[in-house]
């Protein structure tokens, strides 16, 4: 059949006869694949990067013990070593360590280790070249990662300071940890070091086991599962990795999709630059049927233009999206600032089948996106399409506003469906049917709202005004991909202004303190012992609340919760937390705890609930009083009185303390005497709610870095759209042009008319597109983010925004109809003639 087209005269030179409008499609295409491309590889490296250093840390282990906050005794740790099955027991005890160096500043994960059964489980955290095999045995001596050693411009020989529950301590690096990832930053010290420095004297919070040759790992799991420490959880090392990329699945999944936008948007390009072009080869291939070919090949004939635009933009869109991906984990990390690993991948690793899938991809976009003109070009009457004038009567022919309708009901049924396996797949479909409703709801739209515009006295206006309500259908074609592009970046920019403006909505409304002290960067940093004490005692101070923060595993197969022990009052908790529902717990009632709606969305719970907490060994019974708003805990967090913590658990550490300063007090002031009252009190974070709001505003900018980046391309291809379609229609109205001059119309009179048309044509496309972004973004905040994250938001658009997107939109398309028609307007005398 491919034999029997023509390929130069319906294929190819209908393409170098548009070589701009080719161009542009090619790149919306490159950009799509680069995109979604760049997102799938930074995924999978995340992922792998992290499940990869699990099995590097746990050696040859089979199973691991965890339990989070205050770990466990280490008498489990006996216990197991002396279970039956068990070959190697290695116990462990990993934490958070705050350097202190002005220069150096972050936080170094600790791994605390028994050297000897380490090396029995074949674990890479020993280090070479040891003057002593010893060495290590020494509690003030650690050895080092490269990529910490990196991070840390220290060598094997130089001195470490960290921060040892509350105390700096001065480390020496004795060895290069061996057989590590080259982006795993971490440091190793003997175990009863760790215990003795930070305080954790008789206690663990991991166990390695590794059972006897041909003993099933189901089998002992299933011995031992009623039997393990309270809030302990033993899994093997590819289910922790299973737990932390379940975890992150809901964004990684979001991200992905938002990258898509630009290969969607990058397919109404190619649709429109493909149905600008059958319109102008309308005549050429009614007369191909004329002379045999048939429909089907004519369908053909079009796919084929679309796969010569789709092959060189999935092709140069591959490189360009690995380049991207290499930037991005060297730049941001496997999570793109979002905070869900904390490894960065800097070696990005060969995947030879996902280069496959987005080539496919983007390839089957522009098909995709040829599709409908193929379509239409096929139903044409060759007699109808041989005769002048009848595009725009074919255009109506080929309408069918049912269609848009229906998928509006379907968009509509979409959005109402609940999330499949915590994926809102049914709202992406929703949006999904929106955008592809526009397709066969344009033109009737274009139609009723250039009709609600009285015609203008001006005759060049009112000929434009003409112009627009006659020939809908052409307009709608050369306003399509634009439409869509608009929408999408309107819709992207109202969800991430909503979200950002509802973050500080919330810290202004729980950020109530005159003072903030933290012990460090660190959310696992301790105050000194007594410090918070001595703060809460200072003349200048009229009330505090010491807060403790703490991890417990809550739920099976999910990353443990935070739990936050607070100096709030029972009888108003809202004095502390911004509560969305409440109820009153009566003195008969268990102790009242409180959660966050992500731990809600997560686990189901409500209101009134019993439920169980792991504290002090022991489950700890208490009622669900309320539900609050957290955006600062993104696994979910639950608030318990500082008191009754203590009570339970016998922990009276402290990680920071808010102060509420006494009328009067200048803040400077209190600032320098808190930093007096403590020894190592130039060390404590302190701030105010204006530097902690500033601060928490830049980490979320920071962390929707690839979102914004998103915008800005899906915006470039809208700038795209225009040029494609307003320069392709204005370039097919050479001979209206001509005829008009030879009416009397003068060069400039024409170019007024194109400036009406533009500015009138880009006016509307701003409000159907503005619309329908309003529509998806609605979509998102009140559908996709809940399902996915588990949290609400306010609807706060950013007007101030969306309106200078819009005069950029609409200035780069008036622009691009005169300019276009600055050349169309030449040599209309012969146009005439050849006509």
């Amino acid at each position: 059949m491919i034999t029997r087209i023509p390929w130069q005269a319906a294929v190819w030179r209908p393409l170098r006869q548009r070589p701009g409008a080719s161009v542009l499609a090619i790149i919306g295409i490159a950009l799509g694949v680069a995109l979604g491309l760049a997102i799938a590889l930074i995924n999978i490296q995340a992922v792998s990067d992290f499940s990869a250093g699990l099995r590097r840390l746990s050696g040859q282990a089979d199973l691991t013990l965890t339990a989070p906050g205050q770990g466990f005794s280490e008498q489990w740790y006996v216990r197991l070593s002396m279970a039956r099955d068990v070959a190697v027991a290695t116990p462990e005890i990993r934490l958070q360590a705050q350097v202190l160096h002005p220069a150096r500043k972050g936080m170094l994960p600790i791994l605390g280790i028994d050297a000897f059964q380490a090396a029995r489980m074949g674990q890479p955290l020993l280090p070479f070249h040891l003057h002593s095999p010893l060495a290590l045995l020494t509690p003030d001596h650690i050895a080092l990662s490269p990529a910490a050693l990196t991070n840390l411009g220290l060598r094997v020989g130089d001195t470490l300071t960290l921060d040892a529950d509350g105390q700096p301590r001065t480390l020496r690096i004795i060895g290069e940890l061996p057989g590590v990832g080259s982006s795993e930053a971490f440091g190793v010290m003997d175990i009863a070091a760790v215990q003795w420095l930070w305080g954790r004297i008789g206690t663990l919070n991991q166990v390695d086991l590794r059972l006897d040759p041909g003993i099933p790992v189901a089998h002992f799991l299933a011995r031992w599962q009623g039997h393990l420490p309270v809030g302990a959880v033993l899994q093997s090392p590819a289910q922790q990795g299973h737990v932390a990329a379940d975890a992150s699945r809901a964004y990684r999944v979001n991200l992905l999709v938002l990258s898509l936008v630009a290969l969607f948007t990058g397919a109404f390009l190619v649709y429109s630059t493909l149905a600008m072009g059958v319109v102008r080869q309308r005549q050429q291939l009614a007369l191909l049927r004329v002379l045999g070919l048939r429909r089907r090949e004519v369908v053909l004939a079009v796919l084929l233009q679309g796969a010569t635009l789709g092959l060189p933009g999935a092709l140069l869109g591959l490189p360009l999206g690995v380049l991207a991906a290499w930037l991005a984990l060297a730049h941001m990390g496997g999570d793109l600032g979002a905070g869900y690993f904390r490894a960065t991948a800097l070696h990005l690793q060969w995947h030879p089948g996902l280069l496959l899938i987005f080539f496919v991809a983007g390839l089957g976009a522009a098909l995709t996106g040829a599709l409908l003109p193929a379509w239409e070009t096929s139903r044409a009457i060759p007699a109808l399409a041989l005769r002048a004038g009848s595009e725009e009567q074919a255009h109506q022919q080929h309408q069918h506003p049912w269609v848009g309708l229906l998928l509006l009901g379907l968009a509509l049924a979409g959005s109402l469906a609940p999330a499949i396996h915590g994926i809102p797949y049914l709202a992406y479909g929703a949006v999904a049917c929106l955008l592809f409703a526009l397709l066969f709801l344009l033109a009737p739209l274009l139609r009723a709202l250039t009709r609600l515009f009285p015609l203008p006295h001006a005759p060049v206006w009112r000929l434009a005004l003409a112009q627009l309500r006659g020939a809908p259908g052409r307009a709608a074609q050369s306003l399509a991909a634009v439409v869509v592009a608009f929408s999408l970046v309107v819709a992207m920019a109202v969800m991430v202004g909503s979200f950002r403006d509802s973050v500080a909505n919330w810290l202004t409304d729980i950020l109530r303190a005159d003072l903030y002290v933290q012990a460090g960067m660190n959310r696992d940093s301790l105050l000194p012992h007594g410090a918070a004490h001595q703060l809460c005692a200072l003349p200048d101070v009229r009330a505090c609340s010491p807060l403790r923060r703490v991890t417990l595993n809550l739920l099976p197969g999910h990353p443990p919760v935070t739990l936050l022990a607070r100096g709030m009052n029972i009888s108003d908790p809202e004095r502390e937390l911004q509560m969305l529902h409440a109820i009153k717990v009566g003195p008969q009632q268990p102790p009242p705890v409180w959660i966050s709606e992500i731990l809600a969305g997560i686990s189901g719970w409500r209101t009134g609930q019993v439920i169980h907490l792991p504290l002090g060994g022991q489950e700890r019974t208490v009622i669900i009083a309320g539900i609050y708003r957290d955006y600062a805990y993104q696994e979910g967090s639950v608030s318990i009185p500082i008191q009754q913590y203590r009570t339970w658990s016998g922990d009276d550490a402290v990680n920071g303390v808010a102060l509420w300063l006494r009328p009067g007090t200048a803040i400077p002031a209190a600032i320098r005497k808190l930093r007096q009252t403590l020894p190592d009190g130039g060390q404590l974070l302190i701030a105010t709610p204006k530097e902690i709001r500033s601060k928490s505003l830049q980490i979320f900018n920071q962390s929707f870095i690839a979102t914004y980046a998103l915008e800005a391309v899906a915006m470039v291809i809208g700038l795209l759209g225009v040029s494609s379609g307003f320069g392709a229609q204005t370039l097919m109205r050479r001979s209206e042009f001509a005829m008009l001059r030879h009416l009397g119309l003068r060069r400039r009179d024409l170019l007024t008319l194109l400036f009406a048309e533009g500015s009138v044509l880009s006016l509307l496309g701003i409000f159907i597109g503005g619309a329908l972004g309003m529509a998806i973004s609605i979509i998102l905040i009140e559908v996709v983010n809940p399902q996915s994250f588990h949290w609400h938001m306010g609807f706060h658009p950013s007007w101030r925004l969306l309106l200078t997107l819009s005069a950029i939109l609409w200035l780069a398309s008036t622009a691009t109809m005169v300019l276009a028609g600055r050349r169309a307007v030449r040599h209309t005398s012969a146009v005439l003639r050849d006509d």
